[in-house]
């Protein structure tokens, strides 16, 4: 008996060991999760994103490494520059050989609609409401990216105003030549004559030239807000009593023709613009070639922010409003610039992994620590703004662009902004809001658009063009429109795109 009771005893100190050892793990696991660290092996997700900045973000940036401590995740991610993003994206989908995160800048191309509908993404519909902070994203956003009503992908938010491209003038020459900033397209024209003829950058030399721009194969690229301006309208299609025009067909789109075709034979529009890139416009600008381009708020900071270093009085004025013959003009964003897509072979658990990931990014701390990074380092509040210090201008732009800012000024912001710079594009960004408006027309579907609408587009802006350099009538341009208007497939494209607007109105 006396060796079974030691035998007992022995047993019970080893049960309560182990009880003491498994409570203290279990103490420090608690401990861990309340500083939050997670004992757990990190939970790895591979990731494909475009970036903006000359460099891609460092895998080795504390604040990234902060937010994949924060997450319990290690990221894989593969930075492809804004450049070639398009390309990428569409060799990678074709491939069918996606990362388990992946941007798509365009989700409402063909192939991206048809991989969704033949389930090559989640649908994160039903699962949504287990993530309040991505739930909470603004009704527009969500909205603007879904297909069929299903949301196949994360939006890519961003606020509604500041975010679309308006002219950006150079203030500091409006003040040398004794000019107000533009409030109509006269004004417009008067600011580039003067900004051409007059020698705002004061180098003796006949070298200026009002407006610089690029436009693309299928549209007018930065020269847009010049059809939008005469139109009264966001984008090529109309709402005109519940029903979807196009505006080719309007005398707003002649009339802007019309403009533009007199502002380049009288020099005031950059030559080369038809085979200009985004960046080449911004070059013209800050090396003081130009004095007027199209953009959305957030370069008139690091572009201002790279000619102070030369010339202490540059200064970027970002136009909330031009006003044209159907009254104020003020772009209203889609509320997103894309969407994240997870492939259906990842499986489930793992996807909810992810979906938790981004939800985080999607809270306050998520938002701000990966737009503006840590307070007291690379940032201090003051007056509700996020007032940048010295440390962050080693970036030079957002810092972790996997997660969004939810902030609606946040295209007022630029890392080493000023406070007077950030407040005036703030109060910039307010004005804009009373008058703006949005595309009705984003994220519908046209079956036979998706099949011959971009030749149609490639030939409408090639005519455009040519009008605007003047190797084509405006004649011409009526008689194109007039033959574009009884084309009956064109006039399918109309009818379906109506259709779509017709569901989405629900009537």
């Amino acid at each position: 008996m006396a060796g079974k009771s030691r035998i007992t005893m022995l047993s019970c100190v080893i049960i309560m060991a182990l009880l003491l050892a498994a409570c203290g793990q279990n103490g420090n696991q608690e401990n861990q999760a309340a500083n939050g660290e997670s004992s757990s092996k990190p939970v790895e997700i591979s990731i494909m994103s475009d970036y903006f900045s000359p460099e891609p973000p460092s895998d080795q940036d504390p604040i990234r490494q902060e937010i994949e401590k924060k997450t319990n995740t290690k990221l894989n991610i593969t930075w492809v520059s804004s450049n070639n993003f398009t390309d990428k994206t569409n060799v990678t989908l074709a491939s069918g050989d996606m990362p388990e995160l992946m941007l798509l800048r365009s989700p409402y191309q063909a192939q991206v609609r048809k991989m969704a509908e033949q389930g090559a993404f989640w649908d994160l519909t039903p699962y949504l409401k287990d993530y309040k902070n991505l739930s909470a994203f603004p009704e527009d956003s969500w909205k603007n990216t879904s297909l069929n009503g299903n949301y196949y992908g994360i939006p890519f938010v961003r606020p509604l105003f500041g975010t679309e491209g308006m002219p950006i003038v150079r203030k500091d020459w409006l003040d040398k030549l004794g000019l107000q900033p533009p409030k109509t397209l006269d004004d417009m024209y008067n600011v580039m004559k003067a900004i051409t003829e007059k020698d705002p950058d004061g180098n003796g030399k006949n070298d200026t030239v009002g407006l610089a721009a690029n436009v693309t194969q299928t549209d007018m690229g930065s020269l847009s807000w010049i059809e939008n301006v005469m139109n009264g309208n966001y984008g090529k299609w109309k709402d005109q009593g519940g029903k979807l025009i196009d505006t080719t067909f309007e005398q707003g789109t002649r009339d802007a023709l019309l403009w533009l075709n007199k502002v380049y034979k009288e020099g005031l529009l950059a030559a080369d613009f038809p085979t200009l890139k985004n960046t080449q416009v911004r070059e013209s600008i800050t090396t003081n070639k130009a004095g007027i381009f199209a953009d959305a708020i957030k370069p008139t900071w690091l572009l201002t922010g790279q000619m102070r270093a030369a010339n202490p009085q540059a200064d970027l004025l970002y136009l909330p409003y031009l006003e044209g013959p159907k009254g104020k003009f003020a772009p209203k964003g889609s509320g997103a610039y894309g969407f994240w897509v997870i492939p259906k072979t990842v499986p489930e658990a793992k996807m909810k992994q992810i979906l938790a990931f981004m939800d985080y990014g999607a809270t306050e701390e998520g938002s701000v620590m990966a737009n503006f990074g840590i307070e007291g380092e690379h940032y201090n509040v003051k007056d509700g703004m996020y007032l940048f210090t010295e440390k962050a201008k080693e970036y030079t732009g957002v810092i972790f662009p996997i997660f969004q800012s939810i902030d609606k000024y946040a295209f007022a912001y630029q890392t080493g902004i000023p406070e007077d710079f950030l407040k005036r594009n703030m109060s910039i960004i307010d004005e804009q809001a009373k008058d703006g408006m949005a595309n009705p027309s984003v994220g519908l579907n046209s079956d036979t658009y998706n099949k011959v609408g971009a030749d149609y587009d490639k030939r409408t802006q090639d005519m455009k063009v040519k009008v605007i350099l003047g190797r084509e009538s405006i004649e011409a341009w009526d008689k194109y429109a007039a033959d574009l208007k009884a084309d009956p497939q064109y006039q399918q494209i109309i009818s379906e795109f109506n259709e779509d607007y017709q569901k989405r109105q629900g009537s």
